[in-house]
C-alpha cells in the first residue's frame, strides 16, 4: 500500500509537518487548541490548504479526510521527570487515549507518536507498558525507540521517545522496520546568528553576580576563558552554569537563560535560532520573525518536534512500505 498522507495531531507549530512534508507527503488537516502555536503554525506553512479541527477530543473521523498517516506530539508534561509525573491521572495524559480512539475508527496504515523519554520509566514502567500493549490491542504492529536530534542533523540534545505503528493487515515485523541510521554531527556554528541579541551591560553584571560569582560558583569559572571560546553555550539553570561545546542543550517551553558566545561577546539565544536547532529553516524564520514575539518562539520552539528527526523516520517508514527499496 503506498503512503501519501497525513494528519497531523497536537500539532504545535508543525515540526512534525515540516519533517513528513520533506519525505513527500502530504498534509491533510491538523489539530491544535493553542491560539498562539496556530497562529505561528498558519505563518510557517502559508500555502497550506488544509485546516485546523481544533480539539481532538471532538475529532471525527466521519467527516474529516481519510488519511494515511497519524503523526502527534502528544503533550508531555504528565510524564516529564521535570514535571509531577501524574502521568494518566493527569487529564493532559489522557490525550493518548483520544488518539487511539481516532486510530482505531479511522485505521490508518501508519502512525507516529513521540514523547518525553520519562514516559517509558513513568510509574516504574506500567504506564509505557500499557500503552503499548493497548496500541497493540487495536490493530498495531508497535516500535519504540529513544531518539536524539543530534544524530541527525541539528546540534541540539533532544532525546525523546518515538513510536511507530503499522496496521496489522500490513504484516510488518521486527525485521522489516529499521530506525534510522545517526548521521555525523554538524557544525553548531552554522545555527547561530548574532544580530541585536547581545547581552546587556546590566545583565552582563547580573550574570556575573547570579552565576560566576555565587557560593556555589566562586573561582570555578574564568570570564575570559568563556569569552574565548566562540560558539560555547552557556546554559544557566537556577544558580548552576553549564557550558556545552557544539551542542545545544534541550530547549524546553520554559525554559529562559541559553546564552553563547561569538566573537568573545555573549548573546542571547533567540527565537528564531531556536526554530533552526528544531530543523526549521531560514526561510520558516523569514515568515514569523517580525510577526511572533521572541519569548513566544522560544517557548514555542520548546515544545516541537524535531523536523529533521521525523523526516528521517519517515524515510526509514516510507521504505519499508516499499520493501527496503
Amino acid at each position: 500500500m503506498e503512503l501519501k498522507t497525513f494528519f497531523d495531531f497536537c500539532s504545535g507549530i508543525g515540526g512534525g509537518r515540516l519533517g513528513l512534508e520533506n519525505c513527500g507527503l502530504e498534509c491533510v488537516g491538523s489539530s491544535d487548541t493553542s491560539r498562539l502555536a496556530n497562529i505561528t503554525y498558519d505563518l510557517l506553512f502559508p500555502n497550506k490548504n488544509d485546516k485546523n479541527y481544533g480539539d481532538l477530543k471532538k475529532f471525527d473521523p466521519k467527516v474529516s479526510p481519510k488519511f494515511d498517516l497519524l503523526i502527534a506530539g502528544f503533550p508531555c508534561q504528565s510524564f516529564s521527570v521535570i514535571g509531577r509525573q501524574a502521568g494518566t491521572k493527569d487529564p493532559r495524559g489522557q490525550i493518548i487515549y483520544y488518539l487511539m480512539n481516532i486510530l482505531e475508527k479511522a485505521e490508518p496504515l501508519v502512525f507516529i507518536l513521540e514523547n518525553v523519554k520519562g514516559l517509558i520509566s513513568h510509574d516504574g514502567g506500567k504506564t509505557f507498558k500499557e500503552i503499548i500493549v493497548s496500541l497493540s490491542e487495536i490493530g498495531y504492529s508497535v516500535f519504540y525507540k529513544i531518539l536524539n536530534s543530534i544524530d541527525y542533523g541539528v546540534p541540539h540534545m533532544r532525546q525523546r521517545v518515538f513510536i511507530v505503528g503499522f496496521r496489522k493487515d500490513l504484516d510488518i515485523g521486527s525485521q522489516d522496520f529499521s530506525w534510522p541510521v545517526p548521521k555525523a554531527r554538524v557544525n553548531i556554528s552554522d545555527f547561530l546568528f548574532p544580530e541585536d541579541n547581545e547581552m546587556s551591560p546590566d545583565d552582563k553584571r547580573w550574570f556575573y553576580y547570579k552565576y560566576l560569582n555565587n557560593e556555589k560558583n566562586k573561582g570555578k569559572f574564568d570570564i575570559n576563558n568563556i569569552l574565548n571560546q566562540d560558539n560555547l553555550i552557556v546554559d544557566t539553570r537556577m544558580s548552576d552554569l553549564r557550558l556545552y561545546v557544539n551542542r545545544m542543550p534541550t530547549l524546553r517551553a520554559h525554559r529562559d537563560g541559553i546564552y553563547y558566545v561569538k566573537n568573545k561577546k555573549m548573546y542571547y539565544l533567540t527565537g528564531a535560532e531556536a526554530l533552526l536547532f528544531q530543523g526549521f529553516n531560514h526561510e520558516h524564520v523569514s515568515r514569523v520573525k517580525t510577526k511572533v514575539t521572541n519569548r513566544h518562539l522560544l517557548m514555542q520552539a520548546g515544545n516541537a518536534m524535531t523536523a529533521n528527526v521525523v523526516e528521517e523516520i519517515g524515510r526509514s517508514i516510507l521504505k519499508t512500505l516499499s520493501g527496503g527499496k
